[in-house]
């Protein structure tokens, strides 16, 4: 059979990384893209790119020689690749008969790799597990997890190490979240300190919470850059300064001043406050653990 890691649980629980070639993947996806994407339309890319990039090595390495099944016929120089055994491609050098009344007639050939010297049986009449490969269709193999069951099983260790690359990364600047979307940092529109002094001028002489729109028409940010663009900077800018306060989900924003705020909004109510006890956590139970 051949090796798909891609196939594999241990290779998404344990080996999973992201590399500076995903990075760079996930960079031109969403650069050609030009829109923002969850985390999960991000995850769902990389994984079809690694069983792409998977069929490809696979493609490469099978056009290097004949593929061995033991049913085949072998001639003396013949290159031929074992996939069971990496994909190592080794040159036929002696063809002989085997002996084994078990298995009727057959061959058995040997073969020279760069590293040592091995025998197979050829010509086998016999049914062998490696003779139900199907080399010229493996690679739309219908038996295979498709990427989004590849995501489906794997989703929480896959999120965990995008999400981690993202934020921490080598190139963690190049990306932004902005409403549980990513873009590229160099999507966003400028928003100098400038336009946010106008949006907070605009909410203090309405005395009320407005919306991204409403700011966005007063501030006049840069037109080359689209309108749904324009409003995910404008959000973006003002989650970053502590002057705002964000109202509303994620489809109907809003944003307040906080200095304008009733108290009761900023400060904690006194009978909601937490006085922090001293307890053994060892006698929890796992319940209780949760709970707390």
């Amino acid at each position: 059979m051949l090796q798909r890691p891609t196939q594999t649980a241990a290779f998404w629980r344990d080996q999973f990384e992201i590399t500076s070639d995903d990075l760079e993947f996930l960079y031109n996806l969403l650069l050609e893209a030009q829109t923002p994407k969850k985390l999960s339309e991000l995850a769902l890319a990389l994984v079809q790119e690694y069983i792409r990039r998977e069929n490809t090595k696979i493609a490469s390495e099978l056009s290097k020689g004949t593929v061995y099944l033991p049913k085949e016929r072998y001639q003396l120089g013949q290159k031929v690749v074992f996939p069971v055994l990496e994909f190592a491609v080794g040159e036929v050098t002696d063809v002989r008969s085997g002996q084994n009344p078990e298995y009727g007639e057959f061959d058995v050939i040997k073969v020279k790799f760069p590293d040592r010297q091995s025998e197979f049986a050829a010509n086998l009449q016999q049914p062998h597990r490696l003779n139900q490969t199907n080399t010229t269709n493996n690679l739309q193999d219908e038996t295979l997890l498709s990427a989004p069951e590849i995501y489906s099983l794997y989703r929480a260790e896959i999120d965990e190490s995008l999400l981690y690359a993202l934020e921490e990364g080598e190139r963690s600047q190049d990306f932004v979240e902005v409403d549980n979307f990513w873009l590229l940092s160099d999507m966003l529109a400028e928003v100098h300190v400038g336009f946010l002094n106008i949006a907070e001028a605009l909410i203090e002489m309405q005395a009320k919470p407005l919306k991204t729109e409403q700011l966005l028409a007063e501030i006049e940010l840069d037109e080359n850059v689209t309108k749904p663009m324009r409003i995910i900077s404008l959000n973006h800018a003002l989650g970053k300064d502590a002057r705002f306060d964000r109202l509303g989900g994620s489809s109907d924003v809003l944003w307040y001043l906080k200095r304008l705020e009733p108290a009761e909004v900023i400060t904690t109510p006194a009978l909601l406050r937490y006085t922090p006890l001293n307890y053994n956590r060892a006698l929890l139970s796992v319940e209780l653990l949760q709970i707390e």
